[in-house]
């Protein structure tokens, strides 16, 4: 399926004329025409963290990256049409929007510009989360350090299938976040509390039985479950993804990697049984903190890499050739 963007540009495009842009100004106050910089403008509070990183390493070392969180991917679009692109250059000035269930919802692929960047998955989170990073994270946090080939080889299967039952055990929730998008309902899906559905064992995890997971979802979200055919059918839907993972709503699966990391620390001396007693940790980890434990340690995903390589990079290279040339 194509990705797409949850909304009309013509009439974003329309209603970024009508009103004052809040991210176009803010833009306005950061940007120098002199200054070594390139602009990024995101969606919610948490992405700068990871974009912020991911992009600075790609850039040469006397560029630097400011990124303005809009509030929201409708924002984004509308921040977009805002700019005079007669005065910006495109490549200097990225926007990036996630593609949550867009693919589900009929929205056909149709970016405003060539400088708008989409998701892989449902957000960046689950492009840029994987077996090693948690490796990365129990050596620097736990101090789980020098596995063995064989040991790490323990740990990696162990994630690996523990978030496949977690993504197969989340498929008729994230149906009824589908079906909820669908009838335009606005879920408050933060307000779900996985470690009442979810629970770790020594080398697994254990969920909720499925009416208990959609009854418990509800309630804290505070929306009414769609009929039982209509919930399995858009179950149906959801497992046809050939990337479950990629799927599940990018801080349902923050949440299991900072748990699966607290567990395996937890039950070390259980998985790798050279560990006599628990490593001492570094600092307290939880969900609050996790963007600023991961983003550092995120590698890039291709399709990011290849639009910067596109933009921004396209942008500074024709800059520094300018400026040697009038040199």
């Amino acid at each position: 399926m194509s990705g797409g963007v949850d909304t009309s540009f013509i009439q974003v495009h329309e209603q970024a004329l009508a009103d004052v842009d809040e991210v176009y100004h803010a833009f306005l106050l950061l940007y120098r025409a002199s200054d070594k910089c390139v602009y990024g403008i995101c969606e919610g509070k948490d992405d700068p963290t990871f974009y912020q990183s991911l992009i600075e390493g790609k850039l040469p070392g006397h560029w630097q990256v400011k990124i303005i969180p809009a509030g929201g991917k409708k924002k984004v679009i509308q921040a977009y049409h805002a700019f005079n692109w007669h005065r910006f250059s495109k490549n200097q000035i990225c926007f990036f929007i996630d593609r949550d269930l867009d693919d589900y919802l009929g929205r056909r692929q149709q970016q405003p510009g060539d400088n708008v960047y989409i998701t892989d998955g449902y957000s960046i989170e689950n492009s840029i989360y994987d077996c090693k990073m948690l490796l990365n994270v129990l050596s620097d946090i736990y101090q789980i350090t020098l596995l063995s080939a064989a040991e790490e080889e323990v740990i990696v299967t162990l994630i690996a299938g523990n978030l496949e039952a977690f993504s197969t055990s989340m498929i008729p929730l994230m149906a009824q976040i589908l079906l909820w998008r669908r009838a335009g309902i606005l879920a408050n899906l933060n307000n779900l509390k996985l470690e009442k559905i979810f629970k770790f064992t020594a080398t697994s995890i254990v969920s909720s039985s499925r009416d208990l997971l959609l009854s418990t979802a509800a309630k804290h979200i505070g929306s009414p479950l769609n009929t039982e055919a209509e919930i399995a059918s858009a179950e149906q839907e959801i497992a046809g993804c050939v990337n479950l993972p990629m799927l599940i709503r990018g801080k349902y699966i923050t949440w299991f990697m900072v748990r699966q990391c607290e567990a395996l620390w937890k039950d070390i001396t259980a998985i790798i049984q050279r560990f006599t007693c628990k490593p001492k940790k570094r600092i307290e980890f939880s969900e609050k903190i996790a963007n600023v434990i991961f983003a550092p340690r995120a590698r890039i995903p291709a399709s990011l890499c290849g639009f910067l390589d596109a933009t921004y990079i396209e942008y500074i290279n024709s800059r520094e050739s300018s400026r040697l040339v009038r040199g």
